[in-house]
């Protein structure tokens, strides 16, 4: 025998059944609707079935073939062996089933009011907590529904859309896995509040009436309701599933209401930032203007200092004094109060602050430790910090490239938090003159064939005293890239390869280096020619630094990974 099926309005009913109306309680103002399949057919009148075309094939998952009821959920919680654990529960949905995890006390005397989490089964396995049995490539996994998921951005969702009756949505429809809401581009929420009839592009709003879950919840079960002629909860619709993420958004796991016309509706008013990305989390000060805030801390490794950035949200969750907070040495304590963050600040410099150095030849470490106490010390003890070691990595070797071409004229014509820093910042100049003064322009320069090049190399680093600029190897080639495999020496080892053309002036004294050299035709063409310079920062405290040319090549060095290309040229002839 058929089921019927209450609804908002006769457009709910399938075309295989009948519509039923019903003055309630004498009034004219408030009708029953309800819906019943034909006599031919079998269903719950949402849904109506041809008897004797359909059997088991028109079934989905989860349900079973009745002659007299059409497709009937399977209740797999009745069924042997059990479907979930010992001390779970184990609870039958539509198409579905799932089971309840009972969330831990704190403390052992301590009421459990923090929802049970649920957990979903996947073939003979159960999946972990906040995870769930879904399709991913064609197969069943347990996944995260926060990184699985399927937006929903229909425009009539939203609170603010209201619908005439004849145009009302209905969502009793094949759902598959979890979603996320969005009016337009922003992410948004189920409402928690009722909403009035024929807002959503529906008749009857579906709302939660659940609270949202938090992210230690995992999975919930959310009552939701469809608010109708006897109130906010007049339809008792499925309950859905619901996961708070990171970034503080929310999925749903939505299936078919109870009934139509009903839809869930997306709640304007609870717009939030939907660019943060999973280690971030959008916050409010006053649930208007929302932004992006790191999760942990960041380090950022600069030129000339090394920055901890943590969100005071974080450090007032684990009840630390932002402004209590020193590094190594204990009268170093430069921080910044910005926008939500606190900055905490360190010269990029040996010996300073309680930095240690070291390095391995080719690049250099900077680490120190900052410590930040708990807010909620007293005199009478003694604070115990909490502590964050961090550490930059910084390249000691780069590659150099002239910023314009040299063209031929001819006579008569970056155990706590590590980052690597950027690669040394360096120049290379062009020089008018013998005495390196009066460089070229940057771009493109013009030379007599057989003049001189003076070319000078500076390098930022505030470490002056421990690091000099070695020239590891200088050439030309006819394009701009450094690495170009044809290219011609000036100076290979440290060393000029023709010392009648090249000349060292200074490597490996200073942050500066000097050379001169020959422009002669390289290749036999007059195509113009750029200039590179692989360099290197040598540490005075480890090894000598200055150059041995008293032999031709001096010694042989291996090029790092970590070398950029700044370059001069082109250069030309006339």
């Amino acid at each position: 025998m058929s089921s019927c099926s209450a609804a908002t309005s006769c457009e709910a009913c399938h075309k295989l059944a009948r519509c039923h109306t019903s003055i309630h309680d004498n009034s004219v103002e408030t009708v029953d609707v309800s819906c019943h399949c034909e006599d031919s057919v079998v269903g719950d009148g949402f849904t109506c079935y041809n008897k004797t075309t359909c059997n088991s094939d028109c079934c989905g998952r989860g349900y079973r073939w009745s002659p007299l009821q059409g497709c009937v959920d399977i209740d797999e919680c009745s069924l042997l062996p059990p479907a979930c654990g010992p001390g779970q529960l184990c609870k039958n949905t539509p198409g579905s089933f799932f089971c309840l995890v009972s969330p831990v006390p704190q403390h052992h005397t301590a009421a459990i009011t923090e929802p049970r989490s649920v957990v979903f089964a996947c073939g003979n396995t159960q999946c972990p907590v906040g995870q769930d049995c879904l399709q991913v490539n064609g197969a069943a996994h347990c996944t995260d529904p926060c990184q699985h998921y399927t937006p929903l951005r229909d425009a009539w969702r939203a609170t603010d859309f209201k619908v005439d009756s004849a145009s009302a949505v209905c969502d009793n429809r094949v759902w598959q896995g979890w979603y996320r809401l969005y009016v337009g581009n922003n992410g948004v929420q189920m409402p928690e509040r009722c909403i009035e009839k024929y807002m959503c592009g529906t008749h009857a709003p579906l709302w939660l009436q659940t609270p949202h879950p938090q992210k230690s919840h995992g999975i919930i079960q959310g009552k939701v309701c469809g608010n109708w002629e006897t109130g906010c909860c007049h339809f008792e619709s499925n309950p859905i599933h619901v996961k708070a993420c990171p970034g503080n958004y929310y999925v749903y796991k939505f299936v078919s209401p109870n009934t139509c016309q009903l839809a869930y509706c997306a709640d304007v008013n609870t717009i939030v930032c939907n660019t943060c990305t999973e280690n971030q989390t959008c916050v409010s000060d006053d649930k208007v203007n929302w932004r992006c805030e790191r999760n942990e801390p960041e380090l950022d490794c600069g030129q000339d200092h090394l920055r901890v950035m943590i969100p005071k949200r974080v450090l007032q969750e684990q009840g630390l004094n932002a402004s209590s907070a020193h590094l190594s040495d204990p009268s170093c304590h430069e921080q910044v109060d910005h926008q939500g963050e606190m900055w905490y600040l360190v010269e990029r410099r040996k010996d300073i602050c309680g930095n240690m150095v070291k390095t391995n030849g080719t690049h250099i470490m900077y680490s120190n430790i900052l410590f930040v106490y708990p807010s909620d010390w007293t005199n009478a003890s003694l604070p115990i910090p909490m502590s964050i070691p961090f550490s930059c990595t910084f390249p000691l070797d780069d590659v150099l490239t002239l910023n314009g071409a040299i063209r031929y004229q001819l006579l008569g014509g970056s155990v706590g938090m590590v980052r690597s820093g950027d690669p040394i910042r360096a120049t290379m100049t062009l020089y008018r003159r013998p005495d390196y003064s009066q460089p070229f322009p940057a771009g493109p320069v013009s030379l007599p064939l057989g003049s001189a090049l003076h070319v000078g190399v500076s390098v930022e680093n505030n470490d002056n005293e421990r690091f000099v600029l070695i020239l590891e190897n200088c050439y030309f080639t006819n394009t701009p890239s450094a690495e170009d495999p044809v290219r011609y020496a000036l100076i290979q080892n440290r060393c000029p390869v023709d010392r009648r053309h090249v000349t060292v002036g200074e490597s490996g004294l200073s942050q500066r280096a000097r050379f001169s050299a020959l422009l002669f035709l390289y290749h036999g063409t007059y195509d113009d020619v750029y200039l590179h310079c692989r360099i290197s920062l040598c540490d005075l405290d480890s090894t000598s630094c200055r150059p041995n040319c008293s032999r031709r090549q001096a010694r042989s060095t291996a090029a790092s990974s970590n070398q950029l290309p700044v370059t001069v040229g082109p250069i030309s002839w006339f």
